[in-house]
């Protein structure tokens, strides 16, 4: 049984669907009641303003939405990264995780300031667009064994910054942070103590079952099971073995 204390905050869940992210919500939902969930729209004032969510929940949206939700954010950056030093697990999956970096560079070299939670800056290349799978190890940390992460990469922009000492996955198979982060010293996404942001789709947490059980062991939920999770472990160590065959790896 949940703890009634628990409480999930999902940013936004009317913009952030791009890549089917909506899915993480879902799956999690699936795991919990519904009262552990607390749904912030463009609308309401974030529901960690005032309170310590358990866990902080966003998926991808598109460029316009980006900004809007930037704007929307922007007053309580200085929230956020409180929250992310202390520990609260934060997913930041797609394109939402560019908005909490520095900056974002706008093709005709106009600027977009981010909310700065991790130091890097995101380059809009539209219309190239980037395409990748993803295989590559998490290491949870607190003497936890580290696990293999899938996902895929659907994006219109490339970062720079300096992960080595911050990064999501170190990859097995896929492109890291930009076209230059080949795959033996690629490093895909940034964390800051719980708070992962991350280019990868899929969505994520239900192709990752093992990262959703980090995630609500990490919110205080360690004796609730995962949903559908003999279904959910096939799932995933299948994915697993077939994308790191040859012919898998699409970066162009």
């Amino acid at each position: 049984m949940s703890n009634p204390a628990t409480k999930i905050e999902i940013l936004y869940p009317e913009y952030g669907n791009q890549g089917g992210d909506n899915g993480n919500a879902l799956y999690l939902e699936a795991c919990l009641p519904k009262e552990n969930f607390v749904y912030t729209s463009h609308a309401a004032k974030p529901y960690f303003v005032e309170h310590a969510p358990s866990a902080i929940i966003m998926g991808g949206m598109t460029e316009a939405q980006q900004e809007l939700i930037i704007s929307r954010l922007m007053p309580y950056k200085d929230r956020l990264a409180e929250l992310a030093d202390q520990g609260v697990p934060m997913l930041f999956a797609g394109n939402a995780s560019e908005l909490f970096g520095e900056k974002i560079v706008n093709p005709d070299g106009s600027e977009v300031k981010g909310l700065g939670l991790f130091k890097f800056t995101t380059t809009r290349y539209m219309p190239q667009r980037f395409h990748d799978v993803q295989v590559g190890e998490f290491d949870p940390g607190n003497g936890k064994k580290p696990f293999t992460v899938v996902g895929f990469k659907m994006q219109f922009t490339l970062t720079e910054g300096d992960n080595a000492n911050c990064y999501f996955l170190k990859n097995k198979v896929g492109f890291g942070i930009n076209k230059e982060s080949k795959l033996e010293i690629g490093l895909e996404g940034f964390r800051r103590k719980n708070a992962i942001a991350t280019w990868l789709i899929g969505p994520l947490l239900p192709l990752n079952p093992y990262l959703t059980r980090w995630i609500l062991d990490m919110a205080g939920e360690e004796d609730t099971p995962l949903a559908f999770e003999e279904e959910a472990v096939a799932a995933y160590q299948k994915h697993a073995r077939e994308m790191v065959y040859p012919g898998m790896h699409l970066h162009y």
